[in-house]
């Protein structure tokens, strides 16, 4: 498993264990669509912990859990709704029916009154005591915001109590194609905790 570093106050780099880490590319196409294809009703509401990852690409936070280059993603100018669209990370443990789902992420401390959607293309491993603590901090949830969304919600540190829910989803077939890796294979879905025969891996145009 490639280390994380734990900075202060939870900060961390967000490691990303695929047991096979591919580019991927994103939702409808690399420059500004909207993913606002096969969407949801708004889920519940769920008090979750806030967290930040990836400060740069020479961090073990480029390529996501399901195979996507989490920079290009967050850098490909994806909407939903006409707003932007960044990758994010969940607790492993909470990723079955959770991956490729679009999730709206409010917060008076971090989003700063503004809407800020989340792709869920990557886990926080359920292995690393730093996942589990962030996880339980506020609620029993986390949503992990990727560095390509710094700027967007004016934070890049801290923990912070927030709301997430489900709106939509995004399917990787769906996803343009110069994101991907070249054999485009994807975690499709996973069951469990999302981990070895748990993660169903096969090409991005089938998913």
């Amino acid at each position: 498993m490639i280390p994380f570093r734990v900075v202060i106050f939870l900060r961390r780099k967000k490691e990303t264990s695929a047991s096979s880490q591919h580019e991927t590319s994103d939702t409808s196409s690399a420059s500004s669509d909207d993913a606002s294809t096969g969407s949801e009703t708004g889920g519940d509401w769920k008090t979750t912990a806030i967290t930040f990852y990836g400060q740069s690409k020479a961090d073990d936070n480029g390529t996501g859990f399901v195979g996507v280059d989490l920079f290009r993603h967050g850098e490909a100018g994806l909407t939903f709704n006409g707003k932007p669209l960044f990758p994010v990370a969940i607790f492993q443990g909470d990723a079955a029916g959770m991956l490729w789902k679009i999730i709206e992420v409010k917060s008076n401390a971090f989003t700063n009154n503004k809407t800020m959607y989340g792709h869920v293309v990557d886990v926080c491993n359920s292995g690393q005591d730093v996942c589990k603590t962030n996880s339980s901090k506020h609620g029993k949830y986390l949503v992990d915001v990727h560095k390509t969304a710094f700027t967007y919600v004016g934070a890049d540190d801290g923990l912070h109590q927030g709301e997430y829910r489900k709106v939509g989803e995004l399917r990787p077939s769906k996803i343009s194609q110069n994101i991907w890796l070249k054999d485009g294979t994807v975690a499709c879905s996973c069951t469990g905790g999302c981990k070895g025969n748990d993660v169903k891996w096969i090409k991005h145009s089938k998913c």
